[in-house]
């Protein structure tokens, strides 16, 4: 094969992958959409998984920790045996919502990137945290 038709070749794949990962954001986005609605646009937000693969969601969506959750993973977080990413990886699978826990589509995204529920986590802390600042809870 010459270079030109290694790179012509490489080109489509780029393409195809685009084309597939284009699709699926749409999806992950209108569902996004969704759960605003439900939830609140303030009381949710989206993790961008950062790598597209086939069969993996473009984003992740939590919502905010109730209080109690939060106090768990406060709880969990202080002392000198504390184990902060158990904690984070808690807090995000207790606060998932897209993509649903147990559906081929988290499990593949799981199985793709095994630390994104550490990430929700803290996303799912930190959004309770603005909650609870701006009640005044701080």
């Amino acid at each position: 094969m010459s270079l030109d038709e290694i790179e012509s070749e490489r080109a489509a794949r780029k393409e195809a992958l685009a084309k597939q990962r284009n699709e699926q954001r749409a999806v992950d986005v209108a569902r996004l959409n969704e759960l605003e609605i439900e939830h609140g646009d303030e009381s949710v937000t989206a993790v961008k998984i950062g790598r597209y693969l086939p069969g993996i969601a473009t984003l992740a969506v939590v919502r905010c920790l109730k209080s109690s959750e939060l106090k768990r993973y406060r709880d969990r977080v202080k002392g000198e045996n504390a184990d902060n990413a158990r904690a984070a990886e808690e807090a995000g699978m207790s606060a998932l919502l897209y993509p649903e826990k147990g559906s081929d589509l988290w499990k593949a995204t799981l199985d793709a990137i095994p630390g994104i529920p550490a990430r929700l986590g803290t996303a799912a802390v930190f959004l309770a945290a603005g909650v609870e600042q701006a009640e005044g809870k701080v």
